[in-house]
């Protein structure tokens, strides 16, 4: 886990600190993630007389992105945010869902496709994120009318996953509005006590702005 969040760090800043031949940018996005193919630790299953199907649950953030644009359309892409990461499960009458908020460092690369006479770029994308938790995470489970809500620290420092995605860049003003799809397909669960808890995943979509740098 330390190395994981190692080697996003690590490739972040070094993705974030290149010059790139043809261009870069900066920008803010807002992001807006729903759980998708999350998945309830094997301990919780092992715990519950009941089988548990994952629901959809809305989390969100904010993320500073810094995108660089070699000569042969190759993107290098540096991301830092925050985002509050929700995930639901239900089945019988029962009701369980985890939050925690993190500090996300995510390294992307790309490859831009150009259209519209160059004012619009789209670039498929593949990387790392290693979302660091901040303080302690939320739980809160729904059975027979009663609502038992619990929070508290975990075993787990960061939530690891790969991110695929599709981003698109639209030459407005003196720069481009950003629009970004992504599945944050999460690793590993979340420990607690040497138990399994959940693993994150979602569906994301996000929107913001980015300037040129050169």
């Amino acid at each position: 886990m330390k190395k994981f969040i190692a080697l996003a760090m690590g490739m972040a800043l070094a993705v974030s600190s290149v010059t790139a031949e043809k261009s870069s940018t900066i920008g803010v996005r807002g992001d807006l993630s729903f759980s998708v193919g999350s998945e309830l630790g094997s301990d919780m299953k092992d715990a519950l007389v009941v089988d548990l199907d994952p629901t959809t649950e809305v989390g969100g953030g904010v993320t500073l992105l810094i995108k660089n644009t070699f000569s042969n359309n190759i993107v290098l892409q540096g991301e830092f945010g925050f985002a509050h990461n929700v995930v639901g499960f239900e089945g019988d009458g029962v009701e369980i869902t985890f939050s925690c908020n993190t500090f996300n460092i995510a390294a992307l690369f790309g490859y831009d496709i150009l259209l519209a006479q160059n004012t619009v770029a789209l670039t498929p994308f593949v990387g790392i994120q290693s979302g660091i938790i901040l303080g302690d995470c939320d739980s809160e489970v729904k059975f027979g009318g009663t609502t038992q809500s619990d929070s508290g620290s975990v075993d787990t420092i960061a939530l690891s996953s790969l991110l695929f995605g599709v981003e698109a860049l639209v030459s407005v003003g003196p720069g481009h509005i950003v629009l970004d799809g992504r599945y944050n397909l999460g690793l590993f669960p979340v420990m607690d006590d040497s138990s399994e808890i959940a693993t994150f995943r979602a569906l994301q979509l996000s929107a913001g702005y980015s300037w040129k740098l050169n």
